[in-house]
């Protein structure tokens, strides 16, 4: 199956090229860059505005597209920056069951706070990919919370200049590729999505409601950083 992958940027797309085919060797796993993240547009059957290349801004259009091929999956995935990752994720599903035609095989995911959240989860891979990193640091990491996380990796790696396309080079050989070898949720949600995408694929995916914890806190609350599926 080839699986497309709607990323905001550079970094996400270079990661996605090198870590995808390990993640799922067995697939096409190919990203697609924007020009940011942009925004949700407020009448998505309307053309997108061409001074708008944000992955949000074109999504419904994406979306459109993609619906007329032939034995292929989207996952779309999202930095959620300091919004409220449980409420982005309603407005994505809000936002494609207005979109017609739409994927069958259509799923989103969020990276809390940003991608880098991913590779500060995998401990071992960072040692691996950065030998000089301060591991007793990144140990103290609390997964997916919300910290300037790329600010945070910058500080680990040695390397303050927000190098967010080297930093995907060198993550995506070492990231590993299954569950348990990662501390952050929204990573393993990511993973979750892929097996999700490759089940079965003449089988469409139901849409999906994200579930409010029941003792629900505030933006910046642990509860809040499990959400990031």
């Amino acid at each position: 199956m080839r699986i497309h992958v709607l990323v905001e940027g550079k970094s996400e797309e270079i990661l996605i090229s090198k870590w995808g085919p390990r993640a799922l060797p067995n697939h096409q796993v190919v990203p697609h860059a924007h020009q940011g993240k942009g925004d949700i547009p407020a009448n998505p059957a309307s053309k997108p505005d061409p001074r708008k290349r944000g992955l949000l801004d074109l999504l419904p259009a994406t979306l459109r597209a993609y619906a007329k091929a032939d034995d292929v999956a989207v996952l779309v995935l999202v930095d959620a920056d300091k919004e409220n990752c449980v409420d982005l994720k309603q407005r994505l599903l809000k936002l494609a069951e207005r979109v017609h035609p739409r994927p069958s095989r259509l799923l989103f995911r969020i990276a809390v706070e940003e991608t880098e959240a991913f590779y500060l989860g995998d401990v071992a891979g960072l040692k691996a990919a950065y030998p000089q990193a301060d591991i007793r640091k990144a140990k103290k990491y609390r997964p997916d919370s919300v910290c300037n996380t790329a600010e945070l990796f910058g500080e680990i790696v040695q390397d303050g200049g927000l190098n967010k396309v080297a930093w995907a080079e060198a993550m995506a050989d070492t990231l590993t590729t299954k569950k348990q070898g990662s501390r952050s949720p929204s990573f393993r949600a990511l993973l979750g999505a892929f097996e999700k995408l490759v089940a079965d694929p003449d089988t469409p995916i139901p849409p999906q409601k994200p579930r409010k914890p029941k003792h629900w806190k505030s933006r910046h609350s642990s509860t809040r950083k499990r959400m990031g599926g």
